[in-house]
């Protein structure tokens, strides 16, 4: 994809670059980043040319996808997630029990992790407590997809000082989902 003359908009930069889509529109207007300009205003980015805009500014390398831990069981969930997670250029390891996790937290190092409630074998009290026991996952944020009407904010309350937790309730907002994930990422 480097050097091919693929164009981007600011707003899909700003994804790969990690930064608000308005630094990635400052920069272009600073000459930082050469871009053209749309009858419309909007600026267009060769992608070659934010390649060279990151290796000058040492940011992160561009093809590089993140990881998401998906912790469930549901089997539909985890493809209907999995899906709009790929959409959205992360990839994607899955478990279901604390040592499959480890193993994925361990290989993968995740960004952050999406769990469901509902687990046969961990309670999400248990889950939380062990990834706040772990001096490398005890910051990991975690985006908790609970049942319609079931209420785990007094349950997660302690945690929520240590790390980053969204929670959202089934039935998935699909903008909702993707805003909380961009935050988590």
């Amino acid at each position: 994809m480097k050097g091919n003359g693929k164009i981007i908009s600011t707003e899909e930069a700003a994804r790969l670059l990690g930064v608000s889509q308005q630094s990635v529109r400052k920069w272009c207007q600073s000459g930082k980043i050469r871009a053209k300009t749309t009858p419309g205003g909007f600026y267009k980015i060769e992608r070659s040319e934010l390649e060279r805009f990151r290796q000058e500014y040492n940011m992160p390398n561009l093809d590089s996808n993140e990881f998401v831990l998906i912790i469930e069981n549901n089997k539909e969930r985890i493809k209907f997630i999995s899906g709009l997670l790929e959409m959205l250029d992360f990839d994607v390891v899955t478990a279901q029990d604390l040592i499959s996790i480890g193993i994925a937290i361990g290989n993968n190092r995740p960004s952050f992790i999406i769990t469901g409630t509902k687990l046969p074998k961990l309670s999400i009290d248990n889950l939380l407590s062990s990834l706040s026991d772990n001096s490398e996952t005890k910051n990991l944020p975690v985006l908790i997809i609970a049942e319609e009407g079931e209420d785990i904010e007094d349950l997660v309350s302690e945690y929520m000082n240590s790390r980053k937790i969204t929670i959202l309730h089934e039935p998935l907002d699909i903008h909702q989902f993707k805003r909380e994930v961009e935050n988590l990422s």
